[in-house]
Order: structure tokens, then sequence, then C-alpha cells
């Protein structure tokens, strides 16, 4: 892809929307079936409901989302061919295909477009998945479940200055853009600067882009907020320079949360996605609160899923696309697990590190937890959330916390309830407590407990709340005094109680 036009880009942006060519218009041009198809990467439902279509709608949903040719003549009367032309996204002679994939793409009061690669899928896979159609080294990335997670639970709260580091096709950026006054997005990967350049002129963005690795472009530079989706696959060597660092194990991920912290703001919050090892023998909360301790900064680490070495490698095998050589990719295979094996890895964790950088951040250490059993993802309110809780409590003794009056969150539900046994006798099971389509597990109570959140309405203090459970329950207050500190903590730190 030479350099585009940008003007050209965004001079599409009205005709396309225009058009309909929208995530909204998509869905009715094609009918609810065929869309769900789509993302299940089975385009026939799709190809039968564009059959007999004319239009500019139907011409852009057979180019860019059905990956079809349109007649020259076709294309000059239903498209704005010079533009499509001169902004890089179409080329050829009598027949008209798309160069790159335009996506349509937003949230719900907007339309965006995202411009990617085609996936490997496109250029002729087998069913299985592995034959043919291996993507270029400098391969750009369009929308997948990554970038989606990134995109969920980024707090989106306003700020000055953000970058998105490892911005690929700049997904992630047209996100910042609505809440940021001003946007940095950098890659190594050339392409995918030009891409993300069209991706911002088709949504009516601009971003500074800049060409480089890691912090590098940004020097000294100093952001409220920074984002990364970085190259964080575990692999041998450097194939692919949209998931692979060409660094030793997972050290991506600790020279990124190791370098953050000189580049955030007082105040400023990172959140980066990241791999780490398993290793046999080690916990992996210790190796990834090994990258936090040196930040200074105080640190969330989510851990969302682990996949044992043959099904990680036999994912970003798939990925890829790969040699109709089913030997060679035999031989990539061996060689991964082989390298797996050197590092001693029984497992690879995904999942999210959230660093908040401020005066007194980092002395309670970080918060490592596995949310592989959350029943949704957080989004970035409740993410927000979390940070300011822990951040409420940072500098709180037992002595100030004593004399705090804590008020429950909004949307918390206690649930005390009786089960019958086989026999039809009654026992109380332990209170859980929630909130109302919360993205975390109940948390379980004991008795004191559920008293203790029954009472902070804001006005009665946790001393007084102390004496009353250990009254109601004929209990020594200072029997109860230790547990019921460490669980009021715990609650304000899950935001289920507000200081």
């Amino acid at each position: 892809m030479s350099d585009p036009d940008l003007a050209a880009a965004r001079r599409l942006r009205p005709v396309l929307l225009d058009a309909g060519y929208t995530a909204d218009g998509l869905l009715a041009l094609l009918g609810p079936s065929a869309y769900a198809a789509l993302s299940r990467g089975e385009p026939v439902p799709a190809r039968r409901a564009l059959e007999g279509r004319s239009g500019t709608d139907a011409a852009l949903a057979r180019l860019f989302v059905l990956g079809e040719p349109v007649a020259r003549e076709d294309a000059e009367r239903e498209l704005p061919l010079d533009d499509l032309l001169a902004a890089g996204l179409v080329g050829g002679a009598s027949e008209l295909r798309a160069v790159v994939d335009v996506r349509p793409y937003g949230e719900p009061d907007t339309d965006w477009y995202v411009v990617s690669d085609h996936g490997p899928d496109s250029a002729g896979h087998d069913s299985a998945g592995w034959g043919g159609g291996e993507v270029a080294v400098d391969h750009v990335l369009g929308v997948g479940g990554a970038s989606l997670t990134l995109a969920r639970i980024t707090p989106r709260t306003p700020v000055g200055r953000a970058l998105d580091l490892g911005t690929g096709c700049g997904v992630q950026a047209l996100h910042l853009g609505r809440h940021a006054r001003s946007v940095v997005a950098t890659d190594r990967n050339r392409r995918a600067l030009r891409l993300a350049a069209v991706s911002a002129a088709l949504s009516g963005q601009e971003w500074d882009l800049r060409e480089g690795s890691l912090f590098e472009p940004v020097g000294g530079e100093q952001f409220d907020l920074v984002v990364s989706n970085p190259p964080f696959v575990i692999s041998p060597g450097h194939r692919y320079t949209y998931r692979d660092a060409g660094l030793p194990a997972d050290d991506l991920g600790r020279l990124l949360l190791q370098q953050a912290p000189s580049h955030l703001a007082d105040g400023g919050t990172a959140v980066v996605l990241a791999n780490w090892l398993h290793r046999r023998g080690e916990d992996w909360r210790e190796r990834v609160a090994s990258w936090c301790a040196p930040t200074g900064c105080d640190a969330w680490v989510a851990q969302r899923e682990v996949q044992d070495p043959a099904e990680y490698v036999g994912l970003w095998l798939r990925d890829a696309g790969g040699s109709d050589d089913r030997d060679e990719l035999d031989r990539r295979y061996a060689e991964w697990l082989d390298a797996f094996d050197a590092m001693d890895a029984e497992g690879v964790g995904f999942g999210w590190v959230v660093l908040h950088k401020g005066g007194t951040y980092g002395a309670q250490g970080p918060r490592i937890e596995d949310v592989a059993h959350a029943p949704r993802l957080p989004d970035g309110d409740e993410v927000a959330q979390l940070v300011a809780a822990r951040a409420a409590w940072a500098d709180v003794d037992a002595f100030a916390l004593l004399g705090s009056r804590p008020r429950r969150a909004e949307g918390l539900r206690l649930s005390e309830v009786d089960v019958a046994d086989a026999a039809g006798r009654l026992s109380a099971v332990p209170p859980r407590l929630a909130l109302v389509d919360g993205w975390r597990p109940d948390v379980l109570l004991d008795s004191v407990g559920a008293h203790l959140v029954r009472s902070f309405d804001g006005a009665t203090t946790v001393s007084d709340a102390i004496d009353g459970a250990a009254t109601v329950h004929d209990l020594d207050p200072d029997d109860v005094l230790p547990g019921a500190l460490i669980a009021v903590r715990g609650l304000i730190e899950e935001a289920l109680l507000h200081l």
C-alpha cells in the first residue's frame, strides 16, 4: 500500500455515512441472521442477502465485507471510485478489489471505520484453518478479542493527553479521541501507521502518529492516560510484527510496565494487556508482582485466562494462517513447544495490568487476582472505581478507618436466605454481597460482616458498627475488631463500600 491520500479519505466519510455503510446499516442491509453469521466467519448468508441488490451500500458490502470484486463500470456508477483509489482502499483495472479491510465500527452514538489488512481466512484457508493464506510480516490486525477487551476496560474519564502505544489499526485511538484533548499513537510497524492514519481520516479524527518501539517515540513526554495492546505473544523469534516482540520469554510485559511510570503524569493511569509465563514451581503472582514492584505505582493485575503451551501454540499458529506445507507447520509447532520447554513453562496467562501514579501509590503493593470466573468483563467506569477505591484507603490507618463513616455502593445487594435440607429443615447459608449486574462473583460474608454492611449508611462509624455487631452476636468487641477491619478494608477496595 502506497502512502494514502488522507484528504480523499476524509472526503469519503460523509459518503460512507450517507450510504448507510455503518454497523447499524449493515445489520439492516443483511438482516440479523446473515450479520451474525459474518462474525462466525460464515459469508454465505450475507452473499444470499445481497443477491440482486444494487446501490452504494450493497457495493461497499460486497467489496469490503465479503471481499468480492466489483466490475469497474458498476464501481463508477455506484461508488466514489476516485477517492477510494486515492485513499488506497481499492485497486484493479476491469475489476475493483479491496486492497484493505474497511470495517464499520463505533460506539452507540457515533460511527467510525477501522482499516486493517485482510485476515488469513480471506486468503484461502482450508476448513481446519491451517492451509494457505499466511499473513505478511507487517500484517496489520483488525478489531479482535484483545482489542475489544482493552477498549472495554479502559476508563473513559476526560483527560488531557493520551497515548496509544502500539496502535495497529488505531482502534484504541478512536476511543481515546472521544475523551482526550490530544492523542498520540505509536507503532514500530510503518504500515500500521499508514492504515491508522486512514482509520482516523475516515472516522473524522486526527492523531499525532509516530513510528518507533515501546516508549522511544515519546521521549520524556508524559500522559494522563496510556493504553497498550502490545505484541505480547510469547514466541520464538520475531515472525510477525503485530504479535511477536522478539524479546525473550515474557520480557515485553516487564519492560513496558517498568517504563510506563516515567511517562505518566501525576494521577495518570496506564492500562496494558499482557501475557505472562506460568513456570513450574513458581507462583505466577510473584512473577508479575516483581514487574510491578519497581514502578512505584499502585497496580492491579487481573488474569483472565490461562492456556497450556500446546493450546497456546495452536491458537497463534492458526491466527496468522500458515504454509500449505503441513510438515512446515508441524516443524514450527514443535519449535515453539521446544522453546516453552526451555522456559520451563507449564502455561501462559492472559490479562491486564492497571498502573495508577500518585504521591503515595505503591506502598500497599500490587493487587493481583484471577478473574477467570467473573461473570463478565468490567467496564471502564468500574475499573476507574476500583482504582479510586484503592486510592481512598491507601493512607487510611486502622484508627482513621474506625472513625470513618462508610456508605454502601449504589446497587449493592445483600442476600440472606435459609435453605431446606432433604428433611425439610431450614438452615441459614452464608450471606452473599454483590452489586446488581456487577462484574464480580458474590462476596461471602459471615453474620458479623452482614451486620456491618447493614450498618453503613454514611452516618454510622466503623467503630460504632463493630460495637453494635458484637452486642447483637454476644461477642467481645475486641475479638470482633481485627477481622472486622480486614473485612471493611476489603469491601472498600472492592468498591462495595465508599468512604
